[in-house]
């Protein structure tokens, strides 16, 4: 049988090809505040994770100029309303990160800009070479169309950097217990490097779950071999690794009940921004897990490339070397 399914096209998908897996390192986090509740939990999370890999914390403050409209036959000049609301925050701006730096030894910058939010945060990230952004989910996501993309998907699209989702009103300050789902389509790579800094500050314990979709029927021995191999190089610097896998109609929603049944601080994912006409209006499969998690989501880009500088580890070559 012959299935095609992303970048796993035959049984013999990875035939001959090798996993270099190296260290993701974390040394720039970003996140924009905005002092609601959802931003400052998603920041103390930002702070620990700072802690943590020793890096520095970034805080940006967006003017959102879509949110200073004038009203209908109103004639107003934004800039002035910009610069009041700006001043009204400054104070407790610099405050947030003096206390950040004495409490926490956590260096943290302050950063500032005008624009349309998700835009200057992707901008940002490309300029401040963030290893990783980090927002808050709005509560009343979950509500609303597809048409209306989330903050954290719409910067996903913009930016070259991976995600952190965090859920609004969840305190996470660590991640004890990570899932690490297994799928057809993902190129699991850029996810195991990235995987693996966060694993080892936190001696996580990662239970690896193979997700079977049906069109994937024709792959299964491989796709199962393949999620032991990595639960086998995840165990070498993980507190725990196990394995599972799982037959799936609705993997965003059979994940995240995996993830409550395990109590996961954390799942790690390939985050993709591409819709077919139907995901459009139902969304993807990485936006129904933003919307629908209660637990952190860490959406890696599969195209960023590691540190070149890390050395080799001939020990994960050998060992992620699938042949059939």
């Amino acid at each position: 049988m012959n299935t095609s399914s992303g970048c796993y096209s035959t049984p013999g998908f990875l035939n001959h090809l090798i996993y270099f897996v190296m260290k993701t390192t974390i040394k720039n986090i970003l996140i924009p505040i905005d002092f609601s509740e959802t931003s400052l939990n998603a920041l103390n999370t930002s702070i620990q994770m700072a802690k943590r890999h020793d890096a520095v914390l970034h805080l940006l403050y967006v003017q959102d100029i879509t949110n200073y409209y004038p009203e209908l036959g109103q004639l107003v000049t934004i800039d002035p309303m910009l610069d009041e609301v700006f001043e009204k925050d400054r104070y407790l701006l610099e405050r947030t990160a003096t206390s950040i730096s004495f409490e926490h030894q956590v260096k943290c910058h302050l950063h500032f800009a005008k624009g349309i939010l998700h835009t200057v945060v992707a901008q940002h990230a490309t300029e401040l070479a963030a290893d990783m952004v980090v927002i808050g989910i709005d509560p009343g996501i979950s509500e609303k169309s597809y048409l209306e993309d989330s903050l954290v998907y719409k910067v996903l699209r913009k930016t070259t950097c991976h995600v952190l989702a965090v859920p609004a009103r969840k305190e996470i300050n660590s991640f004890r217990q990570v899932i690490f789902p297994v799928l057809s389509d993902e190129k699991p790579l850029a996810k195991l490097q990235l995987a693996r800094s966060i694993i080892e500050k936190n001696n996580a314990a990662v239970y690896v779950v193979g997700i079977v979709k049906k069109h994937d029927l024709g792959i299964l021995k491989s796709l199962r071999e393949l999620s032991d191999r990595i639960r086998m190089r995840l165990s070498r610097f993980a507190g725990k690794a196990t394995k599972g896998s799982i037959y799936s109609l609705s993997p965003a929603k059979d994940i995240n009940v995996i993830s409550r049944e395990e109590n996961a601080q954390l799942i790690v994912i390939e985050g993709k921004t591409k819709r077919n006409l139907k995901e459009f209006f139902f969304g993807n499969f990485t936006q129904r897990m933003i919307r629908n998690a209660r637990t952190a989501v860490l959406l890696v880009k599969p195209d960023v490339q590691s540190n070149p500088k890390q050395p080799v580890d001939a020990a994960a070559v050998q060992s992620l070397q699938l042949q059939y």
